[in-house]
């Protein structure tokens, strides 16, 4: 009898994937948090404990171990103002390029996460973990095919954001989102 995998094998990209495109030690892992204020559904948990998450020098994954460093997003922000009601039980991911990317564990939306003068803000950019590390790993692998001038920088970008939006239209629907502005630094030879 042949079993198939189970929702949490079948992932969009793969830990080779990842691993290829970011190196072995360019992925971190995410430990599985027990703790009942934590509420990940399985599928992201397992997702983020065993494929990880790029750190790099433009995508930095907040998976650290240290008891004083934080991953819920109150005491993340608690110094620069108000964190609105419905994000408070949201958790920090990573930060893309300068942008902290926090995460909805009850829809698990990943969102871009801003300052304005007296709270936090937050515009959604993923439908899911799943949908980011898809966009990180296939932008990666772009930004290596561009370093190694193999490919039209303009055509490869279009070409991505179509393959991109195929697969979560949510990181270019807004024309303010950070996946625009990085896509416009890529063409204009600023990355």
């Amino acid at each position: 009898m042949t079993t198939s995998p189970g929702p949490c094998t079948n992932f969009a990209v793969t830990a080779d994937e990842v691993r290829t495109a970011f190196g072995l030690t360019g992925v971190v892992h995410y430990p599985r948090y027990n703790a009942p204020h934590i509420r990940l559904d399985a599928r992201t948990a397992h997702l983020l404990s065993t494929v990880g998450l790029p750190d790099t020098e433009w995508f930095m994954a907040k998976a650290s171990l240290r008891a004083d460093d934080h991953v819920d997003i109150p005491r993340w922000y608690r110094t620069r103002g108000a964190v609105p009601r419905e994000c408070r039980d949201w958790l920090v991911l990573g930060m893309l390029a300068d942008t902290t990317l926090g995460l909805d564990p009850n829809s698990g939306t990943v969102h871009a996460l801003g300052d304005s003068l007296t709270r936090m803000t937050y515009t959604p950019l993923h439908r899911d973990v799943e949908s980011l590390l898809y966009t990180l790993t296939r932008f990666q692998t772009l930004r290596q095919a561009l370093e190694a001038g193999t490919s039209d920088t303009e055509e490869q970008l279009d070409a991505l954001r179509a393959r991109i939006t195929a697969f979560d239209p949510l990181p270019f629907a807004d024309e303010e989102s950070q996946w625009h502005l990085i896509f416009e630094e890529v063409n204009d030879g600023i990355w």
